[in-house]
């Protein structure tokens, strides 16, 4: 089996929940199916498999020169980990709030420079609000977007912000290979 079709076992077996009552998921959408893709990786060679097809996935759509890998912090920290020891780079996570004392930093973990290029990662991009954030935080500090990948997209919203801004994007797992109604393709 490759493993991207093993990420999407692993989502259905272990992180999809559907359920008669709806789940209102952190985009403030409605839904009767909710995945939290953590659990899917929660296991260390799961987790290793997501970061090798994760690096595959985005050399297939010519993402291979980055020096760094991350995104909004919680749910893009596994991945991130997992990816930068796979293509030996530097991870970093984006805090939701400017550090409050000390550097007062948004960005976690490696240093990176203006025009450092980085890929965006995220485990579940429904409305695309948290990976967007992410890429606005890194923007505004001049780290270039080289490329985007997450390990479960819900809908349209998130290839469409990434194409306007021509930066390539890739999910692991998406609403159809789940079974699952698209979330927020009308956002």
């Amino acid at each position: 089996m490759d493993r991207r079709a093993r990420i999407v076992e692993l989502v259905r077996a272990l992180a999809l929940e559907r359920r008669d009552e709806p789940f209102i998921l952190t985009s403030g959408e409605v839904s009767y199916e909710y995945v939290d893709a953590k659990l899917a990786i929660a296991r260390g060679s799961d987790l290793e498999t997501a970061a090798v097809a994760g690096v595959d996935a985005l050399a297939q759509i010519g993402v291979t020169a980055y020096e760094a890998v991350g995104g909004m912090t919680m749910g893009a920290d596994p991945l991130a980990h997992a990816i930068a020891m796979v293509a030996d780079v530097h991870w970093f996570s984006v805090r939701k709030q400017p550090k409050g004392h000390g550097t007062q930093r948004s960005l976690e973990g490696g240093r990176l420079d203006p025009g450092t290029p980085a890929v965006l990662v995220d485990d579940v991009v429904t409305t695309g609000g948290s990976i967007q954030q992410a890429y606005n935080v890194l923007d505004d500090l001049g780290i270039r977007v080289v490329g985007a990948l997450t390990l479960v997209d819900r809908g349209d919203v998130a290839g469409a912000f990434f194409s306007d801004r021509e930066v390539p994007y890739v999910a692991l797992a998406t609403y159809r290979d789940l079974d699952i109604p698209p979330v927020g393709a009308t956002a």
